[in-house]
């Protein structure tokens, strides 16, 4: 059996990230961190396959974050209810999940780019 996927999801509000959390980790490692900086210091530890990242965190998002993932080839899933801010953060298309979102279409949404990036993934 291989290892499961690292999911990072950066949400400032417990309830949803709770529920992201429960949906996601039976299939996979999940954290949960609720700001930019912390989950600057989980991709820097490695090993984060992809990232659901709230596009309105107290605080904003760290112009370094979207760089550092890529760099890392961790694969990002932006999360907002303002598409229009999804677009400015990332200056470049990214998959995202409009919120409100179903918990159905979200897990769709991380099964499909975790399989899209399989092939690219680095082996360690």
């Amino acid at each position: 059996m291989t290892e499961a996927s690292h999911i990072l999801v950066v949400e400032d509000d417990p309830l949803v990230s709770e529920v992201i959390e429960a949906s996601l980790d039976d299939a996979y490692r999940v954290t949960v961190v609720d700001s930019a900086t912390a989950a600057m210091g989980v991709l820097r530890q490695g090993g984060v396959r992809l990232m659901l990242l709230d596009c309105t965190l107290p605080g904003g998002v760290d112009h370094d974050l979207l760089p550092e993932a890529d760099r890392l080839g961790t694969a990002v899933i932006m999360m907002s209810g303002d598409p229009g801010r999804m677009d400015a953060l990332s200056g470049q298309p990214r998959p995202f999940v409009l919120k409100p979102f179903t918990l159905g279409g979200l897990v769709a949404t991380v099964e499909q780019v975790l399989a899209s990036t399989a092939a690219r993934v680095p082996q360690s």
